[in-house]
């Protein structure tokens, strides 16, 4: 099927743009926007994804006011014939200028929130490291990924207020390939090896002077199994690397959420940061979004499920850890991602600071189950 992208000349393979040239039912590309208020207290994820391989597009709006609900709206749809443009009924996202300037928008219902919001970059996007990894020789995760600092302007309106806002602190992610979690359903090639333990730190920040990004990765022993970073100056400086990432964060008793996180980072000059990292509100539980098992159908992202779905609830995220779900339940969701105000090098800024991990961590004294050890 011919679609607007079929117009240029950067076909990659003897297909047309509607179709993928990998035939795992995880193949996936999905863009992230977040925007963050100074003060905690409103805060924004929004997100379209595109799974050819399941004729799917979905998406979803999650604001949170403060440390006490998570708001999620969900959406999904049959993706054919409609390829172009990234629109889920209500909520869209808008291309204006590519690289540079994008439109976030909820238009107003019967639902929580609704919001218009003009994105603006900062500084160039980053391409991370490529991202692979294999289990019994089989695929596991195959991702490229970008991110890109800016600052958000407009307005956003939850239950009734709406706050009219200018230059919040905004980054987006925007990445595809093959990850586990999509379409419903993940292949199991018979490894029963023991869960040694994942933990995964990431960060964006930006402050006056400049915008960064790190991840590493390790098992539960400690053992790097991936590290990726730069900075990029905002004077008109040379980027810069980082090339070592030293991590001590202090843990909520009893949860795997952190309190207050200490890095030191090694950059390619010779030069080291020191990160402060403060917490604000709740770290956002990805269940809402259609991550972890989200959905009320509990079967997660890519998932066909009919021509046009829309869900709306709310979390009450008032536990630093567990989430209180519209049904009672009460779970700890393990995607969880942090807001946060940091200092570099003195210097204040903001950020967006996930700390996730899982299975056993001999540093953090964790079990397998998430109790805390003794010691």
């Amino acid at each position: 099927m011919i679609t607007n992208l079929d117009e240029s000349l950067l076909h990659q393979g003897i297909a047309t743009f509607d179709h993928a040239l990998v035939s795992d039912h995880r193949f996936y590309d999905r863009t992230v926007f977040v925007v963050q208020s100074p003060d905690g207290e409103l805060d924004l994820i929004t997100s379209v994804g595109l799974y050819k391989n399941n004729n799917v597009m979905d998406g979803f709006a999650m604001l949170q006011r403060g440390s006490s609900r998570q708001f999620n709206h969900r959406y999904s749809r049959t993706l054919a014939p409609d390829y172009d443009g990234m629109v889920l009924g209500p909520m869209s996202i808008e291309v204006l200028e590519p690289l540079r300037r994008h439109r976030l928008r909820l238009a107003p219902g019967t639902y929580p929130a609704s919001y218009d919001i003009r994105w603006t970059a900062v500084l160039p996007p980053y391409e991370e490291a490529h991202h692979l990894k294999r289990v019994d020789g089989r695929i596991v995760r195959d991702v490229i990924r970008f991110n890109q600092f800016a600052s958000a302007s407009g307005w956003i309106e939850l239950e009734g207020v709406r706050t009219e806002f200018s230059d919040w602190f905004a980054w987006r992610d925007h990445s595809w390939g093959v990850r586990p979690g999509i379409g419903g359903y993940e292949p199991f090639t018979g490894s029963t090896e023991t869960d040694p333990g994942h933990l995964g730190i990431y960060l964006w920040w930006l402050t006056e002077t400049e915008g960064g990004f790190f991840t590493v990765q390790e098992d539960g022993d400690g053992r790097r199994l991936y590290l990726d970073g730069h900075i990029d100056s905002r004077l008109g400086e040379p980027s810069l690397g980082v090339i070592d990432v030293a991590h001590d964060y202090k843990l909520v008793p009893g949860t795997r959420m952190y309190s207050r996180g200490r890095l030191e980072l090694t950059i390619s000059d010779g030069t080291r940061r020191e990160v402060d990292i403060q917490p604000v509100g709740r770290a956002w539980a990805y269940k809402g979004s259609g991550y972890d098992h989200g959905y009320n159908d509990e079967r997660g992202l890519g998932v066909w499920r009919a021509k046009w779905l829309e869900e709306y609830d709310n979390y009450d995220v008032t536990h630093p850890e567990a989430v209180g779900l519209p049904d009672g339940r009460v779970v700890r969701p393990v995607h969880r991602e942090q807001f946060a105000r940091v200092t570099v090098n003195g210097a204040p800024g903001f950020a967006h600071a996930p700390f996730i991990s899982t299975g056993p961590n001999k540093r953090y004294r964790m079990s397998g189950a998430g109790e805390m050890l003794p010691g």
